[in-house]
């Protein structure tokens, strides 16, 4: 292949005296040139010389020795290239970058510039390789780039090939944080953030609890998380994204830290209790702090955002529920709203003892479900009344007011399980008795069946019998002589025990007719011995 282009060589192994050269090892080349016409020549260890051309214009001479393992050698736009494995080759060729993969290269090039010291082999396993316009780009597992291509914006996700371009407006972004603490680092984005922009795109993962909060065009875009688990992406300069919001269970405190600092913002002077509570005053003038704990979660976050705004929702259950607390502390006296706090009656049971608490917190939930807010729970943490003395005052007739509700509710469900004892048992009597009743029905409708069932079996065993008499009969008139034939055997089964007998005259009909004989002694079977005298003799 190098030496394609080579009509006449410059190299002869028939050595003439002052022509002929050095050895050349065997892990070598000579390399030699007929009029800038490079040949590379392989002796073997075998004497070689340069031909001999009387031709003026013929020049011939000889270029030195290449090992075959070095990495570039060549003359006049004839090179080799040996590239290591797992490595690219930086080159340029008619000014444009080239890249050459592991392995020999001839090539045949008189543009071909190649510099061991400027580019050298760059390692294919490098996570980004540039070279003039040529770019490869492997973008590792759990990793994603950024890329211009001019004014177009891409993200990269991990794949298993290479994202290869040539393309001179390709720019690939870099981090400048501290987490870039290495080539890789600075040039990759973690796949799991939440939230990853680059130009007109948008990437949201939105967690399980959660939707992400954008804007199409100012007009409000709620994103789900999705059920493949795939990111979202969005491409458009006029669809922003503000951020998440929770719809799971939510606990809070109030007042918040935010109110606190307000608070101390407008009071310096402000003590303790009136930084970390919320003062309230009791009907009687009494001043009260209460802290709350407020539990929740958001059911339609577009009607959450459309009317509150992402920032307004805490403050506004902070707000609604102070409010509601307020108005119910105002209307009761100090001793009243102690007292509601420590109760501990169950309003399901005995709706007359609706606490505070339990009022607050049906007027909040009604208000918050016009927001698409589910209240869950809403508890007064603290309840403390700011006057020492009045506060010991009111808590000594707190306790013995409590005693006395607890026992009248103690008696109250005394009386209650009585009479549902009571209750009980009557409808248990009840229900025997109408067991029995239904027993003693069943039992006479049971009768009842059965002398009607007998009662039809007897009908149609006499119509059974009416109807054979009759077919008898009707069959005796169509034949007669059955019916002499049943005679007869009615005959016989009469004077089959019966004694017979024969005077000496009936001895004679006998011999003389027997079927006489017999006609004599049935008719005397018919009469009595006293009407007959011959039976008698």
């Amino acid at each position: 292949m190098f030496n394609s282009d080579v009509k006449e060589s410059c190299f002869t192994f028939s050595p003439v005296p002052g022509r002929a050269l050095q050895r050349v090892p065997r892990d070598s080349y000579l390399i030699g040139h007929r009029n800038q016409v490079t040949e590379l020549a392989d002796p073997k260890g075998r004497r070689i010389a340069l031909t001999f051309n009387p031709d003026p214009t013929v020049i011939i001479k000889s270029l030195g020795i290449a090992d075959k393992n070095k990495p570039f050698f060549g003359h006049y736009g004839k090179w080799v290239l040996n590239v290591p494995a797992g490595y690219y080759a930086k080159c340029m060729s008619k000014n444009q970058p080239v890249l050459y993969g592991e392995g020999p290269h001839v090539i045949l090039d008189a543009t071909f510039r190649y510099s061991l010291e400027e580019s050298g082999f760059v390692s294919q396993l490098e996570p980004y390789i540039s070279h003039q316009t040529i770019h490869i780009l492997r973008v590792p597992s759990g990793k994603l780039a950024k890329v211009w291509l001019g004014s177009v914006p891409r993200i990269f996700e991990s794949s298993p090939d290479p994202y290869i371009f040539n393309d001179p407006q390709f720019r690939l972004v870099t981090r400048d944080d501290k987490a870039a603490k290495d080539k890789a680092g600075s040039i990759f984005y973690p796949a799991t953030e939440q939230y990853i922009e680059h130009g007109s795109i948008k990437r949201i993962i939105p967690h399980t609890g959660e939707v992400a909060i954008t804007y199409n065009n100012g007009i409000l875009d709620i994103r789900t998380p999705t059920k493949e688990g795939l990111p979202i992406i969005i491409d458009s300069s006029t669809h922003n994204f503000d951020g998440f919001i929770s719809t799971s269970l939510q606990t809070h405190l109030f007042p918040s830290e935010e109110t606190k600092a307000q608070v101390t913002k407008d009071n310096a002077r402000a003590s303790p209790d009136e930084r970390n509570m919320k003062i309230f005053q009791t009907r009687d003038s009494l001043r009260v702090g209460v802290v709350l704990v407020v539990a929740f979660k958001i059911t339609d976050p577009e009607v959450a955002l459309t009317k509150l705004g992402k920032e307004g929702i805490l403050p506004h259950i902070e707000n609604i529920a102070f409010a509601d607390m307020g108005k119910a502390i105002q209307a009761n006296s100090a001793q009243e709203v102690l007292f509601s706090s420590t109760s501990k009656i169950d309003p399901l049971q005995d709706p007359s003892s609706l606490t505070i608490q339990d009022s607050v917190r049906k007027h909040l939930a009604r208000d918050l479900d016009e927001y698409g807010i589910e209240l869950l729970r809403l508890n007064i943490e603290t309840l403390k009344v700011l006057d020492e003395e009045i506060a010991k005052k009111l808590s000594g007739q707190s306790v013995t007011s409590a005693e006395f509700t607890t026992k009248q509710a103690t008696l109250v469900k005394e009386y209650d399980i009585k009479t549902t004892e009571a209750r009980l048992k009557a409808e248990t009597e009840n229900i025997a008795v109408q067991q029995r009743n239904q027993a003693m029905q069943a039992d006479a409708q049971a009768k009842f069946e059965r002398s009607k069932r007998e009662a039809d079996a007897l009908l149609i065993s006499s119509e059974a019998a009416r109807k054979a008499a009759e077919f008898q009969g009707e069959l005796y008139t169509k034949y007669p002589m059955l019916f002499e034939l049943e005679m007869a055997k009615i005959r016989a089964t009469a004077l089959k025990n019966a004694t017979i007998y024969i005077t000496p005259q009936d001895m004679g009909n006998l011999f003389t007719s027997p079927l006489g004989l017999f006609a004599a002694l049935n008719h005397t079977q018919k009469g009595s011995p006293d009407q007959d005298p011959k039976l008698n003799k």
